[in-house]
């Protein structure tokens, strides 16, 4: 039998954020045949039939509760593999009304789509990676990817957290890869809600598993249609935190305010402001006050970047406390 090795790193792969970008039938987990191939594409540095085995060991994850939630983190072998797999997807050109984990997209373009005088319709899925099952996750490399039915497995199985291995599992709470192949997995039903949206003069976006439509007269029966397809994709909306905006109500999404047609950073933001403003006049330690004084301009920056009227202000402040972070 072989023996896997596991290889210590000294540092975790990072995502890289792609500039050239291709089509998925040219993303290069397309269409894998065999063992062999998964294994070159994956990296995989081992014998190519231990692949499953490894996916099958059952210490691949660390799991505990935080703060309420439940959070499953691949030790680091397995996270190198799942890294790969999520840079590989990250190459595929995405769709313009997905905002997250993208180049020159972000929370704030994300917000800037729904600035039109037009009701909103949010959106929140209901527990996102543990709702993306591990049948999900299959068909997804089986159907739109286009892989061998053995070889779909195997990636499900790399891909997804499974407390008793067997095929029952979901996406990981805390994998690298999580946000874009759940994106993937149901990517159909995104589409589904973007040509309603654009057939009505409006526009959609999703960052992560928080989904915004703006178009004229959104209601709640669209609200309701919206329920009634992300149901049949396995999905399940948070009932408590989506709903209609009206057309005259300020817009909450990603952390950005919209109020008549202008993007405001939110009060928490300028409550920690203060906050650390009077922490950094209080605190006598030099390390501490720098610490203070990083932070303090990283809000301000923040505030500036959704609101260009406090931009003077975070420019003010880095003067000020530049002779201080020297």
């Amino acid at each position: 039998m072989t023996t896997i090795t596991t290889r210590t790193r000294r540092a975790k792969k990072k995502l890289e954020r792609p500039k050239k970008q291709y089509a998925l039938n040219q993303c290069a987990l397309y269409g894998i045949r065999g063992l062999g191939e998964l294994a070159a594409i994956l990296e995989w540095k081992e014998n190519p039939v231990d692949l499953e085995r490894f996916a099958d060991r059952p210490y691949n994850y660390r799991a505990w509760t935080e703060e309420g939630r439940a959070i499953q983190a691949p030790i680091e072998s397995l996270r190198s593999v799942q890294v790969r797999i999520a840079t590989l997807l990250r190459r595929v050109q995405p769709p313009e009304y997905r905002h997250s984990g993208i180049r020159k997209r972000s929370f704030l373009t994300n917000a800037q789509q729904h600035l039109a005088d037009d009701p909103s319709i949010k959106i929140d899925i209901r527990k996102f990676y543990p709702s993306t099952s591990f049948d999900h996750v299959r068909r997804f490399f089986r159907n739109d990817l286009r892989c061998a039915g053995d070889i779909s497995v195997i990636l499900a199985k790399l891909c997804c957290y499974r407390r008793n291995l067997g095929n029952a599992g979901h996406l990981p709470t805390g994998g690298v890869h999580s946000e874009v192949l759940g994106f993937y997995c149901h990517k159909r039903a995104f589409d589904a809600l973007l040509a309603r949206a654009e057939g009505r003069g409006g526009a959609m976006s999703v960052y992560v598993d928080d989904i915004m439509v703006t178009m004229p007269n959104a209601s709640l029966t669209d609200l309701e249609w919206v329920r009634r397809l992300f149901s049949r994709s396995g999905i399940e909306m948070h009932r408590g935190k989506s709903r209609v905006i009206s057309k005259r109500a300020p817009k909450t999404i990603t952390g950005v305010i919209i109020r008549n047609g202008t993007t405001h950073a939110i009060a928490a933001q300028h409550r920690k402001t203060k906050e650390l403003e009077e922490a950094l006049v209080a605190e006598l330690n030099l390390e501490a006050k720098k610490k203070i004084a990083r932070s303090l301009l990283g809000h301000l920056d923040h505030i500036a970047q959704v609101d260009a009227r406090f931009k003077s202000r975070a420019v003010g402040a880095r003067g000020r406390l530049a002779a201080l972070l020297k």
